[in-house]
């Protein structure tokens, strides 16, 4: 492997310094709208009052674990300024990048700072996007230039840009991996795509047409995606033209998902990364045909170490994935250390498919009789309320909930403290709520109903309005406001 990477090092390049100043740009907007997202919600996911209080949860484990444990720059101090000043940063920082400004500091410096919210996130920040934001972040320090103006950088080296390569290869190959390998049968019969749209967490209003094809179109849809995810990726090293219809096809996929459901900014940082399979031919315009120096390329030796550190990152990116392959316990302590910093991470979008759809909507009453249902912002509740475009905004709460009524979620510490909130301090998460049944005195009791929800079909959508048909399964946690 070392002699085929060095190998790589002297194999001629298409010129990629636009792409890559391209790239690095939009990654910046990326990181602005990821931090704006969380700025916008911090509080009441991790403030004093909020639902999984970090300044608590850091207390507890400040005797037990280190920052090597916890990687987080909240040891220091969590209060709710500080928490909305690193969001701050964090955009502020993903701006400057943006604007093409000191490449390697914003990124260490976003890099940081979302590190730090995800160690603290917990069931919030602990998402595939969130750790591909944060590898993303990482290895686009292999491809920004040094110094402080992005357009005067040296052209990227060709083992940063395989390596952004192999980021793009490993979360398209492994997610259609995962998908054959979790031994879902949705996939296998091709039928995955039929209840995909209907249970998405937070599907868009595009999706209930979508959910309305007939069945062999699902099924085309099912085996599209098997075959973008498993072989096209395969042509990421592919001549000038082959590699242009290749990012066609990637970022034809990730368009349909933005389309159909809210994936927060997963989508629209997949397709900036797969921006690294053009080159610099690709764009409009003429741009300087900068092929790499010999003075940045430099001699053996530097070569030799970049090679050891790809090398390096190869194997580690096997390790993450491999317990879809077998378990490997002897791989345990490595994963715990990947997994602690998010650097190399294991992707599996939608190995397996949800085919029901159920939904915890929040109730309160005076008098345990008539009871009023509490409106989130997003999440379906209201079978009249169309679904809606939301991403790159991630609203934490509302796309949480969709995995309470999944497996051991419905003990979730956050929900419990979100009805002690309603209960007892109401205006700590009033900013959750659309419509607020009792917006000046709490209820005296809240009850939990549990609901099975279909998309409706073209004609009782027609008949009613409504985007959502419901049937009732029963009524759990209720409580009283002493």
């Amino acid at each position: 492997m070392m002699g085929w990477l060095k190998a790589i090092a002297h194999i001629p390049a298409p010129p990629r310094v636009r792409v890559r100043n391209l790239a690095l740009r939009l990654l910046g907007v990326v990181v602005s709208v990821a931090f704006a997202s969380l700025y916008s919600q911090v509080l009441v996911l991790y403030g004093e009052r909020g639902l999984l209080p970090a300044a608590a949860y850091l207390e507890g484990m400040r005797a037990s674990a280190s920052w090597f444990d916890m990687p987080t720059v909240f040891w220091l101090g969590c209060s709710d300024l500080v928490l909305r000043m690193a969001a701050a940063a964090g955009a502020a920082a993903g701006l400057v990048l943006a604007a093409g400004i000191a490449p390697r500091l914003c990124l260490v410096l976003a890099w940081v700072l979302y590190l730090s919210f995800a160690t603290i996130g917990r069931d919030f920040l602990h998402f595939q996007w969130d750790n591909l934001l944060i590898e993303s972040l990482f290895f686009a320090l292999f491809v920004a230039p040094a110094g402080w103006r992005l357009a005067n950088g040296a052209p990227p080296g060709r083992l940063g840009v395989f390596l952004m390569l192999w980021l793009v290869l490993r979360v398209h190959l492994e997610s259609g991996a995962a998908k054959l390998l979790s031994g879902d049968p949705t996939w296998r019969d091709l039928t995955a795509m039929a209840s995909y749209y209907e249970t998405a967490p937070l599907p868009t209003w595009l999706a209930w047409y979508f959910h309305q094809l007939p069945l062999w179109v699902h099924q085309a849809a099912s085996g599209y995606t098997l075959v973008v995810e498993l072989l096209v990726p395969l042509l990421l090293w592919a001549g000038y033209r082959v590699r242009l219809v290749v990012f066609l096809v990637l970022a034809t996929l990730q368009v349909g998902v933005i389309l159909t459901a809210n994936y927060t900014f997963f989508n629209y940082l997949t397709i900036v990364l797969c921006l690294f399979v053009l080159d610099d031919r690709h764009l409009p315009g003429r741009g300087a045909d900068l092929a790499m120096p010999r003075s940045v390329a430099a001699g053996g030796l530097r070569r030799l170490a970049a090679a050891v550190v790809a090398i390096i990152l190869m194997a580690l990116s096997f390790v993450p994935f491999s317990r879809f392959v077998a378990p490997l316990p002897e791989l345990d302590p490595v994963r715990r250390v990947l997994a602690t910093f998010r650097c190399i991470n294991a992707y599996h979008l939608f190995a397996s498919m949800t085919l029901v759809r159920r939904e915890a909507v929040i109730e309160g009453s005076d008098d345990g009789s008539e009871w009023r249902e509490y409106e989130f912002h997003h999440k379906p509740g209201d079978p009249l309320r169309r679904p809606e475009f939301v991403a790159p905004h991630q609203p934490r709460v509302d796309f949480r909930m969709w995995f309470l009524l999944l497996g051991s979620h419905w003990g979730a510490p956050y929900f419990d403290t979100l009805l002690d909130r309603i209960l007892h301090d109401p205006k700590a998460v009033a900013p959750l709520f659309a419509v607020d049944p009792f917006p000046v005195v709490p209820p005296r009791y809240l009850r939990v109903a549990v609901y099975r929800y279909w998309f409706t079909g073209w004609e009782e959508g027609r008949r009613t309005g409504a985007w959502w048909r419901r049937e009732s399964q029963g009524y759990s946690r209720q409580r009283e406001r002493f």
